[in-house]
């Protein structure tokens, strides 16, 4: 299981985004950043997009998804 937290991405949210395949999950946390969080999101240059999508696979490539080794 697969899960990351929008505030884990430094957002003021509570969204949880979980589920079995590493894909799934990272489509349905950046789908919920791009809508809920719109402002900010069209703010962020591409290379913030670039460090976003980043931080998103690093963190739910560990094993428990909070990032620490």
């Amino acid at each position: 299981m697969k899960i990351i937290k929008c505030g884990d991405l430094g957002f003021k949210c509570n969204f949880m985004a979980a589920g079995n395949e590493l894909e799934e999950v990272e489509n349905a946390i950046f789908d919920h950043i791009e809508k809920e969080h719109k402002k900010e999101f069209q703010s962020m240059s591409e290379d913030d997009i670039l460090h976003l999508k980043h931080r998103i696979s690093t963190l739910l490539g560990r094993s428990c998804g909070c990032g620490a080794l």
